[in-house]
């Protein structure tokens, strides 16, 4: 027997060893990365991107029915068969379908953005302290802290009043976010998935949010300012901006559509007079 072939023979089991022993050490990595914490924050933007398209392909869907339904309560109405009330209500329904539609796929862009980092943050492999998890955890106690000298200092409680008062909108705002943050957040030796790591770092956002905003809020009463009358401002502004450019963008199409338009009547007529040239010099 071949020399080659009587070595093969006696060590076949090497190879299929060394490939299970590769498997289990990628495997064994990757169970390491997930018991230390670092691919926590990874794994939890996976699945809120996921989660993100799935939404948007739905907002899609949604709103490709609206608008089959108001195409035929339209026809209807020419046809005298539906009233203009009904078809009003489907045309603002196609418009609700699609204003969720373009914020799940902003939603979807924010999430994606959100991958990336976590995946530069893994790559990185940061110290334990700067981990999805522990990070989470020090940016709610740092809000919270905040929040504590509020309800412990009476100069800053009577300088900024509405810090305290859960009537406010703003602060009651915060006080629910408070209240979800709490409830979202893991306990000391919990085992932490990554759909409930999400879920506690979207509610610490928007703990962090929300107390900026009550914090503003109270600072602009304090000095004789209606935070409510400038943010309602600032909204129309922005909704204005909005409106115009979208006039913009559909003047723009209109004449583009035109001078598409123009442009092929002219080589219509060109193309026209050419051919009578050349009947005209055959006769």
């Amino acid at each position: 027997m071949d020399p080659f072939w009587a070595a093969a023979a006696e060590f076949w089991w090497v190879a299929p060893v060394l490939a299970g022993g590769a498997v289990l050490s990628v495997a064994g990595a990757r169970q390491r990365l997930r018991s230390s914490g670092r691919r926590l924050g990874y794994d939890a933007a996976r699945l809120d991107l996921r989660n993100a398209l799935r939404e948007a392909n739905e907002s899609r869907v949604a709103v490709r029915v609206a608008r089959a339904e108001l195409t035929g309560l339209v026809a209807g109405r020419a046809a005298g068969a539906t009233d203009a009330a009904t078809v009003a209500e489907a045309r603002r329904l196609a418009r609700d379908a699609e204003q969720r539609s373009r914020a799940a796929a902003a939603a979807v862009r924010a999430r994606r953005a959100q991958l990336d980092a976590a995946r530069a943050e893994l790559a990185i492999g940061a110290d334990p302290q700067r981990r999805p998890l522990p990070r989470t955890l020090a940016a709610h106690d740092a809000v919270l802290t905040r929040w504590m000298a509020y309800e412990t200092d009476p100069g800053l409680l009577l300088a900024f009043p509405t810090m305290g008062d859960a009537r406010d909108p703003s602060t009651h705002a915060f006080l629910t976010a408070m209240a979800e943050a709490r409830d979202a957040r893991p306990a000391p030796t919990a085992k932490v998935t990554p759909a409930e790591f999400g879920a506690y770092r979207d509610a610490v956002d928007r703990l962090r949010r929300t107390f900026g905003l009550a914090e503003a809020d109270a600072r602009a009463r304090a000095e004789g300012r209606d935070p409510l009358s400038e943010r309602e401002r600032a909204e129309r502004a922005t909704g204005w901006q909005d409106a115009a450019q979208q006039v913009l963008a559909l003047s723009s199409d209109v004449l583009d559509r035109a001078t598409d338009a123009a442009a092929s009547w002219v080589a219509a007529w060109n193309a026209r007079g050419r051919g009578s040239k050349r009947r005209d010099g055959r006769d």
